[in-house]
């Protein structure tokens, strides 16, 4: 015990050398500062791709709505907007003259509405008009031709006698889904849109985050092995604490480089909820099912998929470390970087095939329990009720005993490699030299 606290002894100065040099680095600015105008945007710039426009505000710009009803339903414009705040300096009329009479009838911020029976195809049309010169409530026209669709569906179903509770349930929509058997006696379950939305959605970020980390990881361990800085740094550190302080180090840069883009588009949602309508964005997450009922979101969850990230993000860092120890030029750099996001590729194609197409108990556990695609889909299983608070343990207990193992290899790997200089080396060499170091040392 004391020689391994004596082998970390050095980890913290290799640590803040390390994030200094990562933090200084000019292309790693640009690319943070790239990154975080990206985040920025990405909120106002989805928002009118999709589609969306400038938000309606407090309220309604138009001082009144004169209407006209000529269906036979008996519309009333004015029942329906009272259940919208919008509307409460909106006044509704009902018009004593027609359209053709609005010109010069009609007063500033006014509009008329005409529900008329449309003889072409047989069903009801809504006329909006506007003043000729009131462009600025064409935006305005917009909400408000919802609102009068909505008022002529209340007065159609009224006058079929359907109840409140009939008119909502029929305005909802009809849902499909097929279960087999076991599912059926299993209760409600989570939908298959919200199961394979939840894996994805989990899935990306850790593959993003892990893949980042490679990168910068096998960088800074093969740039200063081959501008023999490592040579330097020896005489008062440890290869131990080397290794592992340079990968913590690219860790902790890249989970705060994640934090800043995080709070990049949380300030881009808030900011762009003032004067754009970003409810398509709930509104998503609710036609797939996903909801916070669902995910049984909580304090404990947060802490559960925080630590299942943080044992995969280390997996991953210590083996782009091991992948990068096995280098002795900057030229091996995109080999070495390419082996280990190989390896993270695989865990996320694989649990994205088990979010969307499933499988049977022993599957899940087996999923949940495989050191590389627990990583991916211990939580998420956790979360949708598919495996136990136990089995959750057992598979953080398996990777962090990987997570130990990896490491003790990586320094030893680490250690002998020190002094070479040729190809790189694969993950199957270096795992065959641990071999015959381990072999060495206990034929000592």
């Amino acid at each position: 015990m004391r020689q391994n606290k004596e082998g970390l002894r050095g980890t913290g100065k290799v640590f803040s050398f390390t994030f200094a040099q990562l933090a200084k680095n000019k292309g790693n600015l640009v690319t943070a500062i790239i990154l975080l105008v990206l985040s920025i945007i990405s909120v106002p710039a989805g928002v009118l791709l999709s589609g969306g426009g400038v938000s309606r505000g407090e309220t309604s710009k138009i001082s009144t709505v004169y209407y006209r009803d000529e269906t036979g339903y008996g519309v009333d414009p004015a029942e329906t907007a009272g259940n919208d705040a919008y509307y409460t300096g909106t006044a509704f009329q009902e018009a004593d003259f027609s359209p053709e009479e609005f010109a010069d009838k009609g007063e500033p911020a006014s509009v008329y509405v005409l529900f008329s029976v449309d003889a072409l195809n047989g069903g009801n049309a809504i006329t909006v008009y506007r003043l000729p010169d009131e462009l600025s409530l064409d935006s305005e026209i917009s909400y408000l031709q919802d609102a009068m669709e909505e008022a002529l569906d209340a007065a159609r179903l009224n006058a079929l006698q359907v109840t409140e509770e009939q008119r909502d349930m029929l305005l909802k929509g009809t849902s499909i889904q097929v279960v087999d058997q076991e599912e059926y006696e299993a209760g409600e379950q989570a939908s298959w849109e919200a199961r394979y939305g939840i894996q994805l959605v989990y899935a990306v970020l850790v593959l993003i985050v892990s893949t980042f980390a490679v990168t910068f990881i096998v960088r800074a361990v093969v740039e200063e092995k081959a501008s023999k800085l490592v040579e330097m740094l020896l005489v008062s550190v440890s290869p131990l604490a080397l290794i592992l302080g340079k990968i913590l180090a690219a860790m902790a840069y890249i989970f705060g480089l994640v934090i800043l883009l995080a709070a990049g588009m949380g300030l881009s949602y808030a900011v762009s909820g003032r004067f754009l309508d970003v409810s398509a964005f709930t509104d998503s997450l609710a036609a797939s099912g996903i909801s916070l009922e669902l995910l049984h979101i909580s304090p404990a969850v947060l802490v559960i998929v925080l630590i299942s990230m943080l044992l995969g993000y280390m997996t991953f860092s210590i083996v782009a470390g091991l992948s990068g120890a096995g280098c002795s030029s900057t030229e091996d750099i995109g080999g070495a970087s390419t082996a280990a996001t190989l390896l993270i590729l695989a865990g996320y194609m694989v649990s994205i095939m088990i979010g969307s197409l499933g499988g049977s108990d022993q599957v899940l556990l087996f999923s949940c329990l495989c050191p590389i695609l627990s990583i991916f889909c211990a939580p998420v299983q956790y979360m949708l009720g598919g495996i136990g608070l136990p089995v959750l343990l057992l598979s953080w207990v398996i990777q962090a005993a990987v997570v130990a193992a990896l490491a003790v290899l990586c320094a030893r790997v680490y250690s002998a490699l020190l002094i070479y200089r040729g190809s790189r080396l694969t993950f199957g060499k270096i795992l065959a030299m641990a071999k015959t170091t381990d072999s060495g040392k206990e034929g000592r």
